[in-house]
């Protein structure tokens, strides 16, 4: 059974993870010596339901005229509106333009009902969280192809906090239902440091925060433009020893639709 990662760890951070301080659980070695990956699945065997759904809802998919990752959508913009039971609402706009596949794959699943019922199976406060697994292990889900696709990249999307990405096994291009949103509000001097970033995405990183150690390892397709104060609220939740959240936190249901000022 395969073990989806959500994110890439730094080794110089601590390796046990303490509810809601941020800090890590143990971890394994990855293919960048520098850093480490944390795994995302406990072990489990649950039916994945994602073979019996078919796509009957086709989306028409608007994008922006502009790419600009933190600037409000544009009138008519498709977005999707995440409903978390008890939480309150997420909500997403996307860039298609930059990263097709991951948000083809995301609003076709959330159109057809892939995502309701589903929780947020691991999250770790000032980090991220993620979703998207209809067995609700870490270990399953699939794309609205049935199969894996590729990583995609851009020079102008960044992990910064609130960026939607696409969360993946311990191999590239190995993407399917699973996502996470970053939720790191604040980064200093010293940690950019550590990374070789151009001069955009630095300011980015300075101005938003989020998890630069992850830029061009796993795919941005989306970002919150409302609704942080869900996703930080997800993230403080109390936490067993494999970042599951004790209290189940469930996607009642994704809406997807324009956006419209009014």
């Amino acid at each position: 059974m395969r073990r989806y990662l959500a994110v890439i760890m730094s080794v110089c951070m601590i390796m046990t993870f303490l509810t809601g301080c941020g800090s890590e659980k143990e971890a394994e070695t990855t293919t960048k010596a520098s850093e480490t990956v944390t795994e995302t699945a406990t072990e489990a065997s649950v039916e994945d339901p994602s073979s019996e759904i078919t796509w009957d809802k086709k989306i028409d998919i608007h994008a922006p005229e502009k790419v600009d990752q933190t600037s409000e959508p544009e009138e008519g913009e498709t977005v999707a509106i995440i409903h978390v039971k008890n939480y309150g609402d997420i909500c997403v706009k996307f860039f298609y333009e930059d990263s097709p596949l991951a948000v083809e794959n995301f609003l076709t699943l959330a159109a057809n009902g892939y995502y309701d019922g589903i929780i947020f199976h691991r999250v770790i406060q000032n980090f991220m969280i993620q979703g998207g697994d209809p067995t609700g292990t870490g270990t399953g889900g699939s794309s609205m192809w049935g199969k894996d696709f590729e990583n995609e990249y851009s020079d102008r999307l960044a992990q910064i906090n609130g960026s939607l990405a696409m969360a993946r096994t311990s191999e590239l291009d190995t993407n399917g239902s699973q996502f996470f949103i970053n939720d790191n509000p604040q980064l200093t001097e010293a940690d950019l440091a550590q990374y070789s970033l151009s001069d955009e995405l630095e300011k980015m990183y300075k101005e938003h925060g989020g998890n630069p150690y992850l830029q061009d390892l796993y795919t941005v397709f989306g970002q919150v433009y409302e609704g942080m104060d869900v996703v930080d609220a997800i993230a403080a939740s109390a936490t067993d020893t494999t970042d599951r959240p004790v209290v189940d936190i469930v996607i009642e249901s994704i809406d997807v639709t324009e956006y419209s000022k009014q």
